[in-house]
């Protein structure tokens, strides 16, 4: 929109940008696109107590609030999982054509296994 900014006097266009708190949009302002100054609030609401969720509510949102902690459940134990492949053995070797345990004299995956494991 083309109006002039009382500002810095020009004949200019104004951007209208969303205003937030957090993830809930509170209202707009209309900036001046020459030198910045922003002109007013449209449309300002502020957001009220009632509206706020009860934590535990919805925990899709909780996960987000600020005093949420980092406490990233462990599922799986990676080490002893990845403990014994054929990748991390001294006997694996790899060709462009075929992977090839030399202890076993035989193609073997990276993702293999087996109880003669020494790792490199």
């Amino acid at each position: 929109m083309k109006q002039v900014c009382p500002a810095c006097g020009e004949d200019t266009l104004f951007v209208t940008e969303s205003v937030y708190d957090g993830f809930r949009k509170t209202g707009e302002t209309r900036r001046c696109t020459q030198c910045g100054h922003i002109l007013r609030d449209t449309g300002g609401r502020k957001p009220s107590a009632g509206k706020t969720a009860a934590p535990g509510a919805n925990p899709l949102w909780d996960a987000f609030a600020k005093d949420s902690t980092d406490d990233t459940p462990a599922l799986f134990d990676i080490e002893a999982e990845t403990g014994k492949l054929c990748r991390k053995c001294t006997h694996y070797v790899v060709n462009p054509f075929t992977q090839r345990c030399m202890l076993h004299d035989r193609e073997v995956e990276a993702t293999d296994s087996c109880e003669q494991f020494r790792a490199k």
